[in-house]
């Protein structure tokens, strides 16, 4: 039967219209999708915008840290003991600094507030910090117009607690938000010389916005507690440390530089407060650091407070050069005769200096008097009045005890009194009676000592008012020890010590010498037993440290290649061989330690580099004195500085070591 015409046209029609129903469907469809695709870019760069924002927070907080650790790195104090205790008083919030011992804590801080104050001005609870560090420094690290009242805001901020300060941001329609401080803990007194000021490196939670996404990303620190170390540096730190770089004053007068040629060899700190002069290919293996005074301008126009007089720079064969003129660099500076064209490939002057140099660094002022060390010394050492004809130091053995024997010689009545004391591990001293027996030593209070209880204890410290005519090691002179392993000595006096003997460690902490290489470089002296407690300081506050050779002016046991174990220092004089100009060539003072001294004493002469008269120098630096093991009560520098420590290892770059962890906001 056939379908009419009419009934199959209405098919048609609602075939069509079913058909454009499902298209419409498809395009409303595709449409969500597209349009859902768009919100969901526009959502997704959102909240990558958010979490840049978010991570950048992070990143200004660890520049603060950073910039922190670059500014104390420049940090020093004034020589004026007074004004650092009223500045660490004000830290604490006091009028004056509460007398505490040693080791104990001075006051705590409030970690929640920290220092951080409201009012205008330099806030005193950071004034110590505002002085340690000047607007040079700031303006280095890029803070400009840093005025006192900049740097005191820039340090109360930092160490304002749990509370902490906004540092928020925004750029390009995102920003983030973040408060944050350092939480101060407390002052401890270390000594009468060393102070710290505890805090904690928080962690670190920032919240980054973009439109209505967010994002927030914590960083926890894993750092310790760290320190603020405000303190006298011991002197006892540097392998040489001279004040005049010239043998005498006369020499200063006359321009008679002292130079450092190929066989210089140090393998620990060198400074001086004047300029070096290089002659060949000088070794130095710690930090080298020069205060750039001219010769004649150390005191009024050149000191610890101002270097108005100061050209940082050298000399090179002769030539000075200004830190701008070194070539090719002021860190890596060499010299060459005018028209020397093979001198580029090996220069003729090219001193080393693998653990860097600073040629414009502060003034070390030298101390002029003994004064610490006879208050120690009357406290709890021995202490002398009037002159020592004989000082002997060495081991020995006490009714079955290893003990450490001094034992000194006087004759300030016009008879020679001879007192022979002794002391162990437990730091007690015994004396040896008239009847021959050892006893109880009970110290008198003029400062003598005499068989009776309790025995005295002994803080490490001999003082002499006046000369010691002969330091030596007694029956150990020849081969045995000076100082017995447990011991811990400084001698101190007023005018000059006389060195006549060997004086050894029983058990030194390096051996050997420095080796020059076929190649050039050098190979240092091994100090492989840097646990060894056993140390020794020599201070002449107003005279010299003197190497009586042979054949000079008194008798002596020094012979060819003696060995010094010591930190030897002159205040106001010289270390040095007398009569280093006269007789034969007596090898190499073989020295395990450092010298500190006024001027550069002379040990010898030298024709080229062949030794004509007196002793060469082959100094192997005491590296225990930089981990703190230093001779007790041994000098510090007249200046304070204030450096930033993770427990005993200094820090320049504190860094947010932890993990990062990024949590999701709003969409």
């Amino acid at each position: 039967m056939r379908t009419p015409e009419r009934t199959q046209g209405a098919t048609l029609i609602v075939s069509l219209l079913f058909v454009m129903l499902i298209l419409a469907v498809i395009m409303s469809v595709t449409a969500q999708v597209t349009l859902s695709a768009r919100r969901s870019s526009v959502d997704q760069d959102a909240i990558l915008r958010a979490q840049f924002a978010a991570e950048s927070g992070a990143a200004r907080v660890q520049a603060r840290l950073r910039v922190m650790g670059g500014l104390l790195g420049s940090a020093s104090l004034p020589p004026d003991g007074a004004q650092v205790m009223s500045d660490l008083a004000a830290l604490c919030g006091l009028g004056s600094l509460p007398t505490v011992a040693d080791g104990a804590t001075v006051c705590t801080l409030n970690p929640t507030t920290g220092l951080n104050s409201a009012g205008s001005g330099v806030n005193p609870r950071v004034a110590l910090l505002v002085n340690a560090v000047g607007q040079q420094a700031f303006e280095d690290a890029g803070i400009s117009g840093a005025t006192p009242e900049v740097r005191s805001r820039f340090w109360s901020d930092l160490f304002s607690g749990t509370q902490g300060v906004p540092l928020d941001g925004a750029q390009d329609a995102s920003g983030y938000a973040v408060r944050y401080g350092l939480k101060p803990l407390a002052v401890i007194r270390d000594s009468a010389t060393q102070y710290r000021v505890t805090f904690e490196v928080p962690d670190v939670t920032v919240t980054g916005s973009a439109g209505t996404a967010t994002r927030t990303v914590a960083v926890r620190s894993n750092l310790p507690t760290l320190s603020l170390l405000i303190a006298q540096p011991s002197l006892a730190q540097f392998a040489l440390l001279t004040n005049h770089h010239f043998n005498s004053a006369a020499s200063e007068g006359s321009g008679n530089r002292i130079t450092f040629t190929s066989r210089t060899l140090f393998s620990g700190p060198v400074h001086t407060n004047q300029q070096f002069m290089f002659q060949g290919k000088p070794w130095f293996g710690g930090a080298v650091t020069s205060a750039g005074c001219p010769a004649g301008s150390l005191g009024p126009s050149c000191n610890a407070t101002s270097k108005a007089a100061a050209q940082p720079g050298a000399y090179f064969a002769g030539t000075y050069r200004s830190v701008g003129s070194m070539t090719p660099s002021p860190d890596a500076p060499t010299e060459c005769a005018p028209g020397d064209a093979a001198c580029a490939a090996s220069p003729n002057v090219q001193p080393s200096f693998p653990q860097g140099v600073d040629w414009d660094s502060p003034v070390l002022p030298l101390p002029t008097n003994s004064n610490n060390q006879q208050g120690a010394a009357q406290a709890g050492g021995i202490a002398i009045a009037g002159n020592v004809s004989s000082l002997s130091l060495y081991r020995d053995t006490v009714g079955g005890q290893d003990v450490q024997r001094v034992s000194f010689t006087t004759d300030a009545g016009g008879t020679p009194v001879t007192t022979e004391l002794a002391f162990g591990a437990d730091r007690l001293l015994r004396i040896l009676a008239p009847d021959g027996s050892w006893q109880d030593a009970t110290r008198n209070p003029d400062g003598t000592f005499a068989p009776g209880s309790p025995a005295a204890t002994f803080n490490g410290v001999i003082h002499v008012a006046g000369d010691v005519g002969s330091l030596n090691a007694g029956p150990n002179a020849a081969s045995g020890a000076a100082v017995a392993p447990f011991a811990g000595l400084t001698l101190a006096a007023t005018g000059d010590i006389d060195i006549t003997s060997d004086l050894r460690y029983a058990d030194p902490p390096c051996s050997g010498a420095h080796t020059r290489n076929p190649d050039g470089t050098v190979t240092p002296a091994p100090c492989t037993n840097l646990n060894a407690q056993n140390i020794l300081g020599i201070y002449a506050s107003e005279g010299d440290v003197n190497l009586i050779r042979p054949g000079g002016s008194k008798p002596t046991q020094l012979g060819n290649d003696p060995a010094i174990h010591a930190v030897l220092m002159a205040g106001q004089g010289a270390v040095q061989v007398d009569g280093y100009n006269t007789g034969s060539a007596l090898g190499s003072v073989n020295l395990i330690g450092g010298v500190i001294e006024n001027y550069y004493g002379a040990f010898g002469t030298t024709s080229g580099d062949v030794q004509q008269t007196g002793y060469s120098r082959n100094f192997v630096f005491d590296p225990r004195t930089l981990a703190g093991l230093r001779p007790p009560y041994f000098p510090t520098a007249e200046t304070w500085t204030v450096a930033l420590y993770d427990g005993a290892t200094p820090l320049t770059d504190p860094r947010l070591r932890g993990d990062t962890i990024s949590t999701a906001g709003t969409p």
